[in-house]
């Protein structure tokens, strides 16, 4: 059914507060703000390595312990600005309204246990916009096979994520831990 004279939703696309301005990508379908969104994302993981695995390189050849802490801060903040890019792309690309309670007393500086019933992979780039910057960097852990990952499994292992390996539930009977 058109729309009357005076409704001007519409459909499925939210409208803009008064005074905002109007961003172009609205004006796209949207697989096509999907594939520019996922095309940011590649991007922004690219450029990111570069500045990342020289890092990661001296921190694997320079098997000193204070060294190897300061590579660890170096690369922390490297991950910092990728995670922020990431977000500015959620932000430009994404009409998202977040709704977060809770966060307001969380300190970067601190410790904590995010626990996600991880449904898909969007779960960490959610966790990431949330947390960016209120609490240290989130770490996942990994199974020990995702270290083959191209580009994600040499960042996730310089920014020293955990790799755990999994065991089948016979070796478990046999060998329990």
């Amino acid at each position: 059914m058109p729309p009357s004279k005076g409704n001007t939703n519409s459909g499925s696309r939210a409208q803009r507060a008064p005074g905002k301005r109007k961003n172009v990508l609205t004006l796209l379908p949207p697989t096509a703000i999907g594939c520019i969104s996922m095309m940011l994302m590649i991007l922004n993981t690219l450029f990111w390595a570069c500045f990342l695995f020289p890092m990661a390189a001296v921190k694997l050849l320079i098997p000193v312990r204070s060294w190897q802490d300061r590579c660890n801060s170096i690369l922390s903040i490297v991950a910092a600005c990728w995670i922020a890019c990431n977000n500015a792309n959620l932000r430009i690309t994404k009409r998202i309204t977040w709704n977060v309670r809770g966060i307001e007393n969380l300190a970067e500086k601190g410790w904590y246990l995010v626990i996600s019933n991880h449904q898909s992979w969007v779960d960490i780039l959610v966790l990431q916009k949330i947390f960016h910057r209120k609490i240290p960097m989130l770490k996942f852990f990994l199974k020990k096979e995702l270290i083959w990952v191209p580009v994600m499994g040499l960042a996730w292992w310089a920014l020293e994520f955990p790799f755990m390996k999994r065991y089948s539930r016979e070796f478990l009977k046999k060998n329990p831990h």
